[in-house]
């Protein structure tokens, strides 16, 4: 008997809810050991169905990242992939803004990266676009090598800056976004030797979305 195939559209919503499931059980166990079985429990699947999704533990997890930026692409107009080196601290403000919105998924994804140790494949692609586009603009007197200033402002520009901006220095989003666009134009002034037009203004600018509270 031939083997029927499964209705995208549900395997589709399957996989959503696992990736869902899977959030949650990160942001419970901050990252550290969750289980498969754990993720399943709580997406009201089996054992077997998650692996007929993402055959091994690491497939779940780049399945998580990939689940990730196609939630952050579907908030922002352009999406973030690949983004100009000149547009990047107003970028940066307007993930923040996106990333406090989904806020859930963001800080599982965060403690996801923790957790693992080892950059997630989307990470590694990004960072590495950054080192080239920066290198392409960087002058021979440049205090930094392209690769370090790449480093920073990564972290700026990212859900891991946003995290600790919030979470652990306490800034509120709108706060956190400002000084990220802030410190990220002051890092490519820096490293491209061509000072460009601050960020902070305009990312000051965007409205109160002050989804955290300052913490004493």
């Amino acid at each position: 008997m031939k083997k029927l195939s499964l209705n995208p559209t549900l395997r589709q919503r399957t996989r959503r809810a696992i990736l869902e499931a899977m959030a949650e059980v990160i942001s419970e166990t901050n990252g550290i050991g969750f289980s498969v079985q754990a993720v399943a429990d709580r997406a009201g699947v089996t054992h077997r169905t998650i692996y007929n999704h993402f055959p091994t533990r690491d497939a779940l997890c780049e399945g998580f990242s990939d689940y990730f930026d196609e939630l952050l692409a579907s908030s922002m107009e352009p999406p973030p992939a690949n983004p100009p080196i000149a547009g990047l601290p107003v970028l940066t403000s307007d993930l923040y803004q996106v990333l406090a919105k989904h806020e859930r998924q963001s800080r599982a994804y965060v403690m996801l990266m923790i957790g693992n140790r080892a950059p997630l494949k989307n990470w590694r692609s990004r960072t590495r676009s950054f080192e080239k586009q920066i290198a392409r603009q960087t002058g021979k007197g440049a205090p930094i090598d392209p690769r370090l200033a790449a480093a920073a402002i990564r972290m700026f520009v990212s859900t891991m800056g946003w995290h600790l901006l919030t979470e652990q220095c306490g800034l509120t989003t709108d706060e956190a976004a400002a000084t990220s666009a802030w410190a990220t134009q002051t890092l490519l002034d820096a490293a491209t030797g061509r000072p460009g037009v601050t960020a902070t203004a305009t990312a000051s600018k965007r409205g109160p979305h002050a989804t955290r509270r300052r913490r004493g």
